[in-house]
């Protein structure tokens, strides 16, 4: 008998504890977010973008080997300052192309004497214009084939055409080049442009002509004023950004260097505003997650100007809604949220 009440009383002790075992199975996941008030006020008439100097293309000159030939040295590697005139790269002819120098040499040479010929036989009556014209025309060819050629079987040495600094060296010593293929490339300092980046929605507030102030980020506030000469209002795929284009005076600020860039707007208004934190991505479209009642719900938003770190919103939310500035990246639409 007292064997049966401790076996009744082990298994009123079983039943009980697996009846207080919560249920775990219908737990949801919490995100931990911060959130930030979607604001109304006025946006400013300038905004700051930042880019990097390049080198303009109408500054830029490519050298290209003009046969088929081999790098034989290298003289000035990218990043090298070059006066005009100076040696750049040194080539040779591979075998091939010196079959077609010797060949076009050997053409320019014959058909020259034939012209000489028939301007002397025209004299005497023996040949009409028409066939010292055509001899002409041929010699003219000819002697255009072998300038291209080089005309030389020994090495060709590429030189400057521009004063400027080498941006890129194709091959190295022993590498073969095809002809007409570029060897090296030479960008000028007095014809420089600085690319920006600007939201989208802002672009359409630039004016080409305006007036944008650049300086580079390790400048300490010091800087020149430039030329607006393009705006692209098209995002690029990756910094999702649309390009403002500057013409950077007198190589002020040499290419390569990071820059920020202070430009003025048409027309200030008042607007909503998010912190810059809250936007996300996915393809073209930006949107946010706005916090309400513990969940987070998914708003597509259109933007516009920025505002040091906040961005206009024309569409999506209204004044006084919270959005999740921190941890949106791990949401999705209808998850549990609580403040940090």
């Amino acid at each position: 008998m007292k064997r049966l009440l401790i076996l009744a009383f082990a298994l009123g002790a079983a039943l009980s504890g697996c009846q207080g075992k919560p249920d775990t199975g219908d737990v949801k996941p919490t995100a931990l977010v911060t959130l930030a008030p979607v604001a109304d006020g006025p946006v400013g008439d300038t905004i700051t973008a930042y880019g990097e100097v390049t080198y303009a293309p109408q500054g830029e000159r490519v050298l290209v080997a003009p046969f088929e030939s081999r790098v034989v040295q290298v003289l000035a590697p990218a990043g090298h300052p070059v006066r005009a005139g100076e040696a750049v790269a040194v080539l040779t002819p591979t075998p091939a192309a010196q079959v077609d120098i010797a060949k076009a040499t050997q053409d320019a040479i014959a058909t020259q004497a034939a012209y000489l010929r028939a301007q002397r036989l025209r004299a005497t009556g023996l040949v009409s214009d028409a066939e010292v014209e055509t001899a002409r025309a041929a010699a003219v060819v000819a002697a255009k084939s072998r300038q291209l050629l080089g005309g030389r079987l020994d090495a060709l040495t590429l030189r400057a055409p521009i004063a400027g600094v080498v941006e890129s060296v194709t091959g190295a010593p022993g590498d073969q080049v095809a002809a007409g293929a570029s060897v090296a490339k030479i960008g000028s300092l007095t014809t420089a442009r600085a690319r920006l980046g600007v939201e989208p929605g802002v672009a359409s507030r630039i004016a080409v002509g305006a007036t944008v102030h650049l300086a580079a980020l390790a400048d300490n506030g010091r800087g020149i004023d430039a030329r607006i000469v393009a705006v692209d209002p098209h995002a690029d795929t990756q910094t999702r950004l649309a390009s403002v284009i500057a013409d950077v005076p007198g190589g002020a600020i040499v290419p390569g260097v990071p820059v920020r860039g202070t430009i003025s707007l048409a027309g200030g208004h008042d607007a909503l505003a998010v912190p810059r934190a809250a936007l996300l991505y996915e393809g073209e479209q930006t949107f946010v997650f706005v916090a309400a009642g513990g969940v987070a719900h998914r708003r597509d938003v259109k933007i516009g100007s920025d505002v040091g770190d906040r961005v206009e919103i024309s569409s999506g939310v209204k004044a006084g809604e919270q959005v999740v500035i921190d941890g949106a990246a791990a949401l999705d639409d209808g998850m549990a949220v609580r403040l940090k």
